[in-house]
């Protein structure tokens, strides 16, 4: 016990920086501590962790959520707006008192809920970009252990190497000797210019690293680091297509997608169900993009396969959507190719598909309510069909009653 605290005593001496107080003591020098080769198969295994990749996985997963929930709020906003308008419609000219009173009251409601949509989805979109932030900085955290993984490893080859080639010469200074009947040299010190660098801190290089990768981000702008993200994109196509419907207008190029400042530039619900209009914070609602806007349509069939969807992906750049597997049979395994939709001059790279494509939820959605409305046209049909051959039916006994 006492040679344990006379060690721990002598550690701590060691340890403490010099002071004032103790002016014959030696200048403080942080203690070296190289990676032993436990320490460096340890390292190895955090940087290819696959619990990294599960977070990252866990962190699409939530922005995927984020997506799905705004526009389900969104468009049953839509669809209700819709019913109004319809109601209204409706009664234009019947017991104007009762109805309009009825619809005022619907209508209030309805704004009540808007006004609760338009902050549940601005509060969605600032954590998505929460969202965004943590997946980069765990990327960036891949990159810092893979790196100085391969810097120790190097590091210590390099070692290695150094100490072969001292230890060579040696030999050879000494097969000299015997040669000549000389004595063998003495083991001559290292000078101090010939030693090799301490190796940085493992600790320290982390922190260091972390910091720079951490200035890095944060010189992007919050167009680089957002729109050009493709769960954002994702993120703006399903929100804009709940709210404004099939027959909406297109979506805003992403170099409008936020204000000079770096405020997101979002929708916001205009007052009075039925005569709502889009409009965005700080974007200019006067410019010739806001007052002339073409209808957007998309084929529910890929360009390159004819067929129905199951995996679209649409490019971040030229917005086009492809068949998953249609567009990666498409892309040569090395160079570029240009967008095989017509009049498109968009470049494509495979080695760039899964940071130019994304899967299109919004397109997915489309195409779920038009199979869902081909159901219920379905059974429309047989409900018609079975009615009148019920119908058909109780004919057919009255004329055979009558008859007999």
């Amino acid at each position: 016990m006492s040679q344990r605290l006379a060690s721990r005593a002598r550690s701590s001496t060691a340890n403490r920086p010099a002071t004032s107080e103790s002016p014959d003591s030696p200048e403080y020098e942080p203690l070296d501590y190289p990676l032993d080769d436990d320490a460096r198969r340890a390292l190895e295994r955090l940087s290819t962790n696959r619990l990294q990749n599960r977070y990252i996985r866990n962190l699409k997963a939530s922005t995927a959520n984020l997506g799905n929930v705004v526009s389900d709020i969104q468009e049953r906003l839509h669809k209700r707006r819709a019913h109004l308008l319809k109601q209204r419609q409706r009664r234009q000219g019947k017991d104007p008192v009762n109805g309009e009173e009825d619809l005022d009251h619907l209508e209030q409601h309805l704004d009540d809920y808007a006004r609760k949509v338009d902050e549940d989805s601005r509060e969605a979109e600032a954590n998505l970009r929460l969202l965004i932030d943590q997946h980069f900085a765990l990327e960036d955290e891949g990159r810092i252990i893979s790196e100085i993984y391969t810097d120790t490893t190097n590091a210590q080859a390099e070692e290695i190497t150094r100490q072969l080639q001292k230890e060579r010469q040696r030999e050879e200074a000494i097969e000299i000797a015997q040669a000549n009947g000389d004595p063998a040299p003495p083991e001559e010190e290292e000078e101090e210019e010939e030693k090799p660098p301490p190796p940085q801190s493992i600790i320290d290089s982390l922190r260091q690293r972390r910091a720079d990768k951490r200035r890095e981000y944060e010189l992007l702008s919050v167009q680089q680091r957002y729109a050009t993200h493709n769960e954002y994109a994702s993120f703006k196509k399903l929100w804009h297509d709940a709210a404004q419907g099939e027959d909406g207008p297109p979506l805003a190029d992403a170099s409008r997608w936020f204000a000079a400042d770096g405020a997101p530039i979002l929708p916001t619900v205009a007052p009075r169900a039925g005569r709502r209009r889009s409009r965005t914070a700080d974007a200019g609602d006067d410019s010739d993009d806001d007052i002339a806007v073409a209808r957007e349509v998309t084929s529910l069939r890929c360009p390159l396969s004819l067929q129905e969807f199951v995996e679209p992906f649409s490019n971040r750049k030229c917005k086009h959507t492809f068949e998953r597997s249609a567009i990666e049979d498409y892309l040569p395994a090395t160079g570029q190719v240009q967008c095989p939709q017509t009049g498109c001059s968009q470049t494509f790279r495979r080695a760039d598909f899964a940071q130019d494509f994304y899967l299109d939820q919004a397109l997915l959605r489309r195409l779920q309510r038009r199979n869902e409305q081909n159901q219920l046209d379905d059974m429309d049909v047989d409900d018609e069909a079975n009615t009148s051959v019920q119908v058909e039916s109780t004919r057919s006994v009255k004329r055979t009653k009558r008859e007999s």
